[in-house]
């Protein structure tokens, strides 16, 4: 047994050198290479990464590129305007149709197609955002290898590709439950709903994708630049710098930091880079939060209105408010609009903590540069701490919502007050309404629904 053990170990071992190296980036443009290879294949990107004549990738864009998202937002315009020449078809409108479901249907289907066109079209204009970012972000890693810092480009792809792996999961069991329940009850919405359906939450989803990894970007600059100024503290804290042998040196690498750099430059020097570092992160920052704020306002917007019509729809239903009398059992009607306002609170908790872990980040970094000045003994040094500190107050970041209001945690709070205030509205409404809207609550097919004469309509609220 020992024997075959032995002759299979040179051939897993490949196997496994290969799938570290499939895992595995030296550069910027490497480690996003999944995300925009994603981008580019939904037509949110007209950028994509390949090689030059060195070998080294970069950012390409051409003719096809800007033809691929003009192919994929005519397809989405036209599938949209075929699902309302189609008597406004909905998949929410196979359930039920009143007069409070027809005015939800409706602006839902407007805010998604005003999010939509506005994430395609951001893919086409301010696209050098994206471009200004990353070169930023190319100038902070030339910086951070000066003091010393070795930049871990690997963990920022295993990142990109769970949180793109997460998303696609997310959309495909969404969509998947979504036409099973209507395949349940005998109902099949035509092509042109399969797409804008499909197509809706696919690009809010993988723009969403695309916002996290940003941030992702930037939160471990700042966790690297923390690293270099504690090291500095922990040296002037012990007044010994010690040497480390050379395989010593080796196991630093979980550190991602160099001691003999840091010891072969000055204290001033080390503060003045750090200080650039911290301007070209925030300059990296303003440039991405250029690009996703229109993005970020009609995603929140559009979940926000999800949300609020999906959680009347369910409360109504379960208070008994509304007569059911259709295909659909009480628990598919529940579970089909459940599952729509989960997604899109996971939307929202996905823009919100990618935004608040960033911005937190780089609140830490002034706790650490006051902690310096404390200790700090030589007057050249205070200076460059005290020019860091006002540098700190007067450069901040921030990702707002095309600067309506700020997206940190406080945003929960708001949401979840206007949805209760929203709520409480609707489901007066539907208390104070006659009889007969109760009955024209009921589940139906939106084809049916809308082809019913104004005179029987009528008739029924006499």
């Amino acid at each position: 047994m020992d024997v075959e053990n032995q002759n299979n170990l040179p051939l897993a071992r490949p196997y496994r050198s290969r799938w570290r190296s499939l895992f595995s980036a030296k550069g910027l443009y490497e480690s996003l290479q999944p995300l925009f290879l994603l981008l580019y294949w939904h037509g949110l990107m007209v950028y994509s990464i390949k090689a030059n004549a060195d070998g080294k990738k970069e950012l390409r864009h051409s003719l096809w590129s800007h033809l691929n998202v003009f192919f994929h937002l005519t397809l989405y315009i036209v599938c949209y305007i075929m699902t309302l020449m189609n008597n406004f078809e909905s998949v929410a409108g196979y359930f039920f149709q009143s007069k409070i479901s027809r005015f939800g249907d409706f602006m839902q289907i407007l805010s998604g197609f005003i999010g939509v066109t506005v994430i395609y079209i951001t893919a086409i204009i301010p696209k050098h955002y994206v471009q200004n970012c990353l070169q930023f972000i190319q100038e902070i890693d030339q910086c951070l290898q000066r003091v010393g810092v070795r930049i871990m480009y690997s963990k920022i792809l295993r990142y990109s590709c769970i949180f793109i792996v997460a998303m696609i999961l997310i959309d495909i069991l969404y969509t998947t439950a979504s036409f099973q329940i209507l395949k349940s009850a005998n109902e099949e919405p035509s092509l042109y709903l399969h797409i804008t359906f499909i197509l809706q939450h696919t690009v809010v989803l993988t723009a969403i994708a695309m916002f996290s990894c940003f941030t992702k970007l930037i939160e471990a600059r700042f966790t690297m630049l923390h690293k270099v100024l504690q090291n500095l503290y922990r040296q002037w804290e012990t007044r010994s710098i010690k040497t480390l042998s050379r395989k010593q040196k080796s196991l630093q690498c979980l550190d991602s930091f160099s001691t003999q750099t840091i010891a072969s430059k000055s204290p001033c020097e080390i503060v003045q880079e750090s200080m650039e570092i911290h301007q070209l992160i925030c300059e990296a920052a303003s440039m991405a939060n250029k690009y996703f704020t229109c993005q970020l306002l009609t995603i929140i917007a559009s979940a926000f209105l999800i949300i609020v019509f999906d959680a009347y729809y369910v409360l109504e239903t379960l208070l008994g408010k509304s007569r059911r009398e259709s295909k659909f059992e009480t628990i598919e009607f529940v579970t089909f609009f459940s599952c729509q306002m989960i997604l899109y609170i996971i939307a929202i908790i996905s823009i919100v903590e990618s935004s608040n872990r960033t911005i937190k980040k780089s609140e830490k970094t002034g706790g650490i540069v006051h902690a310096l000045l404390n200790r700090a003994k030589t007057l050249d040094v205070k200076e460059k701490l005290q020019q860091f500190s006002m540098q700190l107050m007067h450069l901040k970041i921030d990702f707002t919502a095309a600067g309506l209001f700020k997206i940190d945690r406080s945003l929960y709070f708001t949401i979840s007050g206007a949805l209760t205030t929203y709520l409480t509205i609707l489901l007066q409404f539907t208390g104070n309404s006659p009889p007969g809207l109760s009955q024209d609550c009921a589940v139906k097919s939106p084809m049916t629904a809308l082809s019913l004469p104004a005179v029987l309509i009528n008739s029924t609220s006499i």
